[in-house]
C-alpha cells in the first residue's frame, strides 16, 4: 500500500489538512515552522554536545540545518527542530518517542522487560541499540589476534532499521509512538507512517529513497549516524541475505510501517555460539 491523494483524503480531518498541504506544496513536514516558539525552545547545549568541535551551532548553522528558519520576519524553530532537540517535545508532539519491549516467546503476551526512551532522537539510537544488547547474548571469535564479538541479534541490521524509523516516522500521527518489540524470534520496529507516494518495496530495496523528515535526516547524516540516501534499507537485505537469515519483512498495516528481523533459530544460534567462547549472557 503506497500513500496517494486518496488515502490522504481518508484520514482525519486535521492531519488531513496538513498533509494535504505539504503533499501539494512538496514540504517536508519537519521543515514547518512552529511559529508559536523561539530559539530559546531548542536544547543548543544537546545540539552542541552531539556535533561537538565539527560544527558551531551559530544562527547561520541552525538557518542551514533547518533547526530554524524564517517567519513573518522572525526566526522560529521548524517541526525538526522541535522534534531533534525541543526542551519541551513531547509537550508538542506527544507521541515523539521510542517505546522499547521484551517478551518471552514468540507471542506479545508476556512482557519481561521496557524501557520508554524520550531523549533527543539522535541520541536515542544508542539507547535502543543498549535495550537490545541488554537481552541478546555475546560469544567471542578468539581465531583472530584480536577479539571479536559475536552477538546472537544482528546488530548492524538493528541499527540500520533503527535509523530508519526514526527518520521516517510520521510524527505528525497521534495515537502510538515508534515501538521496539523483541521477541524469540524477531526483533519487530514498528513506527507511525505508510511508504511516501509512489514508493514500493522494491524500489526501496533496490536503493530508491524519498525522504519524509528532511530535517531529521540532514541532522543524522551530519552525525555520520546514516551514510548515504537510499541505501540503509538495501543494507538490511543485503547483509540479512549474507548473514542466513531469512529475508526480513517490510509491511504496512494500519498507517504504520513495521521491519520485521528474523533472528536465528535456537539451534543455529547454540551452534554458532558453541564455536565461540561465551563472554556475556
Amino acid at each position: 500500500m503506497t500513500l496517494t491523494l486518496e488515502t490522504l483524503l481518508q484520514q482525519p480531518e486535521a492531519a488531513k489538512t496538513s498533509k494535504f498541504k505539504c503533499y501539494v506544496d512538496g514540504i517536508a513536514f519537519d521543515e514547518m515552522p512552529m511559529p508559536e516558539l523561539s530559539v530559546d525552545d531548542l536544547d543548543l547545549s544537546a545540539a552542541q554536545a552531539l556535533f561537538g568541535n565539527e560544527r558551531h551551532l551559530d544562527e547561520q548553522s541552525l538557518l542551514t540545518l533547518r533547526l530554524l528558519t524564517h517567519y513573518q520576519g522572525r526566526r522560529v524553530p521548524t517541526k525538526g527542530g522541535v522534534l531533534l532537540f525541543g526542551k519541551q517535545r513531547s509537550l508538542h508532539f506527544a507521541d515523539a518517542w521510542i517505546q522499547c519491549e521484551r517478551f518471552l516467546g514468540t507471542e506479545e503476551l508476556d512482557i519481561f522487560d521496557h524501557i520508554d526512551i524520550h531523549s533527543p532522537l539522535p541520541t536515542a539510537v544508542d539507547e535502543i541499540m543498549l535495550f537490545l544488547k541488554k537481552h541478546a547474548f555475546r560469544g567471542a571469535d578468539l581465531t583472530e589476534v584480536r577479539r571479536k564479538d559475536i552477538w546472537s541479534i544482528p546488530l548492524g541490521i538493528l541499527r540500520e532499521a533503527v535509523i530508519n524509523a526514526l527518520i521516517h516516522a510520521d510524527y505528525s500521527q497521534r495515537g502510538a509512538p515508534i515501538r521496539i518489540v523483541f521477541l524469540d524470534d524477531r526483533i519487530e520496529i514498528d513506527n507511525p507512517g505508510l511508504f511516501l507516494p509512489g514508493l514500493t518495496l522494491e524500489d526501496l530495496k533496490q536503493g530508491t529513497s524519498k525522504i519524509r523528515n528532511t530535517v531529521i535526516a540532514r541532522v543524522f547524516r551530519e552525525l555520520h549516524l546514516i551514510e548515504q540516501w537510499g541505501t540503509g534499507v538495501r543494507r538490511i537485505f543485503t547483509e540479512a541475505k549474507a548473514l542466513g537469515l531469512p529475508e526480513p519483512q517490510l509491511i504496512e498495516t494500519e498507517m504504520r510501517v513495521r521491519f520485521i528481523i528474523p533472528l536465528l533459530e535456537a539451534r543455529r544460534l547454540e551452534s554458532v555460539l558453541a564455536n565461540n567462547l561465551i563472554a556475556d549472557c
